[in-house]
């Protein structure tokens, strides 16, 4: 099996025999469906169908192969990346308040990758500001 990042934020992932698995990364639209899963005790395995972008693949896989991908996209694409309603709101306000964008409609079509440079810059910026208002005080 191999896995090619597409510039797109999409994943081609190969299987010898097989068309290529086409997966796009989660974004924060995909939280709100996925709690749903959740409280409803329905599985995971409905977000992962939604994220897949050509699913007439299914038709050519064998059990073992989709098994493989499944657990691929669980592990790379779908672990630790889902956010709960609420705190990707609170993400998406700081966000907002940063400047990202004043739309939240925007943020959340954004894959979680560039969610998460956008975070840590924000964090590495905070960081910055803190570390200069202590040197300033320390001055007087």
């Amino acid at each position: 099996m191999t896995v090619e990042d597409v510039e797109d934020f999409t994943y081609l992932i190969t299987i010898p025999g097989v068309p290529p698995f086409h997966f796009r990364e989660i974004t924060p639209k995909d939280f709100y469906f996925a709690q749903i899963l959740r409280s409803s005790d329905r599985s995971l395995l409905e977000l992962v169908e939604r994220l897949l972008l050509n699913e007439d693949v299914l038709d050519y896989a064998t059990y073992a192969q989709t098994s493989a991908v499944l657990r691929w996209v669980s592990e790379n694409i779908l672990a630790e990346k889902i956010l709960a309603v609420e705190n990707w709101l609170e993400v998406a306000y700081h966000l907002c308040k940063q400047r990202w964008d004043s739309s939240v409609d925007w943020l959340e079509s954004q894959p979680m990758s560039k969610i998460n440079a956008m975070i840590s810059i924000v964090e590495k910026h905070a960081d910055r500001q803190e570390k200069e208002m202590k040197k300033s005080s320390r001055r007087r």
